[in-house]
């Protein structure tokens, strides 16, 4: 029996390989018939924590998990539905959607009581997409009651509602790398289609980053040295990775897989590795692509930074 186990695992990791078209190699790293999403890198590129879904779990294994980059050790470090994880730059915390979508929490990052920070006049509706500044000092999020991105400040406390439009969600992906600047993909809320901005910390400079398919969906990473740009779109209802460079411009097919989804990515922090998630609804898995830079940036006419 174990052996059948072994051989058909086999022939599922192959076949996805055979009709994966990856611009390079992409290794798996989890395998569970659940759905793995949202990794996101240790600041020493060591490990990944992801998010454990599965709707029939009846054993406790949802919730947040930590796993070493070369897929041994998975070890679960927070019990209960959690999304959307992000590894804090100073490698002190975890900060990730709660509560089914209700609530952003943060969590030591080796485990330990969620931590509720940010005040009950701020609501959370289907998730706020969290992320962290490049210094740790900012967590950008989407609020959901004026339907803003906003900025809570880890020092003081204070919270900046810096981007509202009428009829639109901002999603923030990410920071830039210099801190200044946020990520966002601003998705029309009766069509779904979304175009890539670059939003000011402060709120007052706005910046649409043009290049990209008109299908554009979500899923933004920015490259660490701040020259790349990964985003997912729509092709043939799945969705695939591309990328382009930060600024704007064409773009490269990055992965797309026939049926099935490619999402979630995060740049690791040497700027040579990617991971990102690959399934479909209620079964995906982690994946680790190894990027040759200088080719990248060679096909996009991209200059070193």
């Amino acid at each position: 029996m174990k052996n059948l186990i072994v051989v058909v695992a086999f022939l599922g990791i192959w076949s996805i390989r055979f009709y994966a078209q990856d611009m390079f190699e992409a290794r798996q790293l989890t395998f569970e018939s659940a759905q793995q999403g949202f990794p996101t890198w240790s600041p020493d590129g060591k490990f990944i924590i992801y998010q454990h879904t599965d709707y029939n779990d009846t054993i406790g294994k949802n919730g947040l998990w930590k796993v070493s980059q070369d897929g041994t050790g998975a070890r679960q470090i927070f019990k209960g539905v959690a999304e959307h994880p992000k590894w804090s730059p100073d490698n002190r915390y975890i900060v990730f959607d709660a509560d089914t979508g209700k609530s952003i929490k943060m969590m030591p990052f080796e485990g330990g009581p969620p931590i509720n920070f940010l005040p009950d006049s701020i609501h959370i509706i289907n998730g706020g997409l969290p992320c962290w500044s490049p210094d740790a000092s900012k967590i950008a999020f989407l609020e959901g009651s004026t339907v803003s991105l906003c900025i809570y400040n880890t020092k003081t406390g204070t919270i900046k509602r810096i981007f509202h439009k009428e009829g639109f969600l901002p999603l923030p992906g990410c920071w830039f790398p210099d801190g200044k600047n946020v990520l966002l993909a601003l998705m029309d809320r009766e069509s779904r289609k979304s175009t890539i901005w670059k939003i000011s910390a402060d709120g007052k400079e706005k910046k649409q980053i043009h290049g990209h398919h008109e299908n554009f969906y979500r899923h933004l990473a920015i490259s660490p040295d701040g020259s790349l740009l990964i985003y997912a779109a729509m092709e043939e209802g799945y969705l695939g990775l591309h990328i382009m460079s930060s600024e704007g411009g064409p773009s490269l097919p990055l992965t797309f897989t026939p049926q099935l989804h490619n999402e979630g990515i995060d740049w690791a922090p040497d700027g040579n590795r990617i991971a990102f998630s690959r399934g479909k609804f209620g079964s995906s898995d982690i994946l680790i692509m190894d990027l040759d830079i200088e080719k990248i940036k060679e096909k996009l006419k991209v200059p070193n930074k």
